[in-house]
């Protein structure tokens, strides 16, 4: 897959699968999650990478239990990483600790932190060295920790480009959120403050409507946590995750959302066209006028179609040549010189 830049963002929604770690652990289950990804038509699918015993402290120990049982070994993103290109489908891993945000530089061509790590500036340092794209989720972070992020990567990064760029997604880091929590103007708000970045959301809604939403309000990227079955476990994201049919339907709504967006210029549509002389107005005779008659505003109402005389300067204070009927379309051949 080529890499992502931002003159594609800017032309086409950019949609993430987020399997995350909803593949528990088996291999084979990344192979069928990615499957079933492209054949939802997304952009991309998106995995966590991480040393559980970088990421939780000790005493963690029914988390730490989870985390190895659900960690993919180097070897194995490799692998995931080789059959999503033969799917010709984007690859990527959030990096949830240092060691694992360099091994995934060797094979990845962009970059999520999460939100739990939106001030984990370490892990945001060592990625901004690898000069590639890179989306950081602002869940958990109010406007002040936003600005604090953005400052930072401006001062390592003095200057961005189409290929080494910041997106910021909106995102609340609730599981799942509820619905008067999601605060999709967050978007629009984004967009405001920072006009020369791409805005994105990362949905943790149940459902699809959140995220198609949010790509009326401008968001560029979609990130979607995606499984087989809603019930396949009892681990928490399978249930706020879209299922094929759901992220089928998403990746539908969302190419017909971006359609119906156009580009926001204000203009006379293609199909416009046929209707704008049918739909306009011309100057006509409110009354019978007789020959001689000098016209004026009283005489005159306007009919359609648009195709006859529209400034009533061409025609007050001009003396009729011929009687006109009443509803007739003035012509300057009815007027005198």
């Amino acid at each position: 897959m080529g890499k992502i830049n931002l003159k594609k963002l800017k032309e086409k929604v950019f949609i993430i699968a987020e399997i995350g770690n909803n593949h528990e652990g088996k291999l084979e289950r990344c192979y069928d999650l990615v499957d079933k990804a492209k054949k939802c038509g997304v952009d991309a699918v998106k995995f966590q990478t991480f040393n559980p015993n970088l990421y939780y402290e000790r005493s963690q120990k029914k988390r730490l239990n989870q985390l190895k049982k659900f960690s993919l070994t180097q070897s194995q993103l490799i692998k995931i990483k080789d059959f999503c290109e033969q799917k010709k489908i984007h690859f990527f891993s959030t990096p949830f600790d240092i060691e694992s945000a360099k091994f995934l530089n060797t094979i990845q061509d962009f970059f999520k932190i999460s939100s739990g790590d939106n001030n984990f500036f370490d892990l945001i340092d060592t990625v901004l060295l690898f000069n590639k794209p890179i989306f950081i989720s602002t869940g958990l972070a109010d406007s002040k920790q936003i600005d604090r992020i953005y400052k930072h990567v401006c001062k390592k990064w003095t200057r961005m480009t189409e290929k080494k760029f910041l997106v910021f997604l909106h995102c609340v880091s609730s599981y799942p959120v509820i619905k008067n929590e999601a605060n999709l103007l967050a978007v629009n708000s984004l967009k405001r403050k920072f006009p020369n970045l791409q805005v994105g959301y990362s949905d943790h809604c149940e459902g699809i409507q959140a995220s198609i939403l949010a790509v009326a309000f401008g968001a560029r990227i979609i990130e979607k946590h995606f499984t087989d079955d809603k019930n396949y476990s009892d681990f928490r994201d399978h249930k706020l995750s879209a299922d094929p049919e759901e992220m089928t339907k998403l990746v539908q709504h969302i190419r017909e959302t971006e359609n119906m967006l156009g580009d926001g210029k204000l203009k006379i549509s293609d199909s416009e066209f046929k209707n704008l002389m049918p739909t306009r107005r011309s100057l006509a005779a409110k009354k019978f006028i007789s020959k001689g008659t000098t016209v004026s505003v009283e005489d005159l109402i306007w009919v359609r179609p648009g195709d006859g005389i529209t400034k009533k300067k061409s025609i007050i204070g001009k003396k009729l040549c011929k009687d006109i009927e009443m509803g007739h379309k003035f012509e300057l051949k009815d007027f005198f010189g």
